[in-house]
């Protein structure tokens, strides 16, 4: 995998079908303790609701295509310095270094 053909973009509804291939796979979601997408329009409304709606839930990119999300939730309070990072990207690309990479782009 060429490390320069990863990219991390804002999510956008043109993103649906891409988003249902890896948000419709139990082995992924089963980890997030969300249901598993069934449908494009439940694709379409976890774009707009969870995706677009966090200032920072980005889809993961290959070849402009989104294979899986990275995120990034500040904490509060006393935990005001720490931050809660998630992610996920489709079994295809597992044990590829892409998640890695994707981590190092968002916290450099």
């Amino acid at each position: 995998m060429n490390p320069a053909s990863i990219t991390i973009w804002p999510f956008q509804l043109t993103d649906a079908d891409d988003v249902l291939l890896w948000a419709g796979d139990d082995r992924i979601i089963r980890l997030f303790r969300c249901y598993t997408l069934t449908s494009k329009e439940e694709a379409l409304t976890f774009i707009t609701e969870v995706c677009m709606s966090h200032p920072w839930f980005k889809s993961i990119c290959i070849d402009d295509r989104s294979i899986g999300f990275i995120s990034v939730s500040p904490a509060t309070g006393d935990d005001r310095c720490r931050a809660d990072l998630g992610y996920a990207i489709a079994v295809q690309y597992w044990g590829q270094g892409i998640t890695t990479r994707a981590v190092k782009m968002v916290l450099c």
